[in-house]
């Protein structure tokens, strides 16, 4: 699960903002290393903004935004590779999360000096990655698991 720990909309203690438990795995080591890469991230940024480093969001945000195409065009390769018949609708939403990038690095480069910006940004993230691994990938886990054990295209 992603599990945002926050108290007025700032994380707890020294808890990172996001993390993915075994229950929102994708069981398909490709996808989920990409999962935990892009948390990864999230939390760098989260923390720079957390930390009063919030002009670092400026360099880090593209990182998280090229990263996501990387990943989008993997998941992507994968799902087309083993004829998952919602491929194009799942392809589509990646469009949809694409577009919301431009919001993201819009956000990032006035975080440092608006923390209306970095909390937004902060939000933002979290979305993405949500809408991405729990509204979208978890759909076509199980197909995608079989069809990885069954080693060839659906």
């Amino acid at each position: 699960m992603f599990s945002p720990i926050l108290k007025n909309n700032k994380p707890t203690e020294s808890f990172d903002m996001v993390e993915i438990t075994q229950s929102f795995k994708i069981e398909v080591e490709a996808i989920d290393a990409d999962h935990r890469r892009l948390v990864e991230i999230i939390n760098e940024i989260t923390d720079a903004i957390d930390d009063g480093r919030a002009e670092e969001c400026v360099a880090l945000v593209p990182n998280f935004v090229e990263f996501s195409q990387q990943h989008f065009e993997r998941e992507e390769a994968l799902l087309t590779k083993h004829a998952y018949p919602l491929a194009e609708k799942h392809r589509q939403h990646h469009v949809g999360l694409t577009d919301k990038m431009k919001t993201i690095q819009a956000l990032s480069e006035r975080a440092a000096h608006s923390q209306p910006a970095a909390d937004a940004l902060r939000k933002e993230l979290v979305f993405i990655l949500m809408d991405d691994v729990i509204n979208e990938d978890l759909a076509f886990k199980s197909f995608l698991v079989k069809a990885e054990a069954e080693g060839g295209a659906g």
